[in-house]
């Protein structure tokens, strides 16, 4: 016998989970934000032309620091967005009682469902620092919001740069872009937990297997590139107009008035395409990201799980 889990712990779980995994990833996560900003509406060059020489472009002209541009403010973003959907999205499914579904097609939409709703609440939580994060990750670019912004050529801090948005814009500024963030985010989540559980296990039932490692490495693999198929006009569409200053920042008229006049100009600039630059970059982020994500969450579980049977255990040699 073992207490009862804590509502808190999925949270805690998930978003310790996902902070892990953007550490390893957010290099890649910095030339996947340059690269859908690069030659926006067909003005300046194209600095990156893949990953890998992405990756090396950035090592040579700023070093570790460059690679890791914007680690404080993923690490909130992170924290808060995953937190949330796994958290809500854990508690709704155990409190509808999915698992004791016969059936799997209805056990996959209700998941999807409820993975929708918990991304809402993640986009509402989460939205200030993927602001944050995305003009951190492109500080080096000619059009970003925080370009030029301090004397020493340094971005500023994370916490004077949040302090900022809300100085020139109050608290809308805090959400300027969730009309496409939110979308990015029920989709990926929507998409994510529910890909995710159906694929571990139709897994398991179909091929035996066991909720291992290698099974987790499998469903998290076959989940990034739905993910990322179906995120990738949304995530496009956020980062450059979060990226960009606002009209108040700027003190001029805004590039961007919301996510489909982005879509809209980067298409008449720069060709149909153009919603998909760095989907390759995406997906070298979010794969292994995805991977990582539910690694460390099925063994933060399991030595959660222990952690309270140890704990139950000393209560009942009292």
């Amino acid at each position: 016998m073992v207490d009862a889990r804590p509502w808190f712990a999925e949270f805690a779980c998930a978003g310790t989970s996902a902070v892990m995994a953007i550490i390893c990833t957010n290099p890649v996560d910095v030339v996947k934000t340059r690269m859908q900003v690069q030659g926006q509406l067909g003005q300046g060059k194209v600095m990156y032309r893949g990953v890998f020489s992405g990756l090396h472009q950035i090592w040579m002209a700023e070093g570790l620091r460059g690679l890791q541009r914007g680690i404080g403010a993923s690490c909130l973003w992170q924290f808060s967005n995953v937190s949330v959907r796994f958290g809500v999205y854990g508690a709704a499914k155990q409190y509808a009682q999915l698992d004791s579904s016969a059936s799997p097609v209805l056990r996959y939409f209700s998941s999807l469902g409820i993975a929708a709703v918990s991304g809402a609440l993640a986009a509402f939580a989460s939205n200030p620092f993927f602001i944050l994060k995305s003009r951190f990750q492109a500080a080096s670019m000619p059009n970003s919001a925080l370009h030029g912004s301090s004397t020493s050529g340094r971005p500023p801090s994370v916490v004077s740069a949040f302090l900022a948005i809300g100085k020139a814009d109050g608290l809308a500024g805090y959400y300027r872009g969730i009309s496409a963030f939110a979308p990015r985010v029920i989709v990926a989540s929507a998409v994510q937990l529910s890909t995710y559980d159906t694929v571990k296990q139709q897994l398991m039932s179909r091929f035996v297997l066991s909720d291992g490692v290698f099974t987790h490495l499998s469903a998290s693999l076959i989940t990034g590139v739905a993910v990322v198929g179906t995120m990738q006009p949304f995530d496009f569409a956020a980062t450059r107009l979060v990226s960009t200053p606002t009209a108040a920042e700027a003190g001029a008229q805004a590039t961007f008035s919301g996510p489909l006049d982005v879509i809209r100009k980067s298409i008449q600039a720069e060709g149909v395409l153009s919603v998909y630059k760095g989907v390759s970059a995406n997906y070298a982020r979010f794969g292994p990201y995805c991977v990582l994500v539910f690694l460390f969450l099925e063994q933060l579980r399991a030595a959660e799980i222990r952690l309270r049977k140890w704990r139950y255990a000393q209560i009942a040699q009292r």
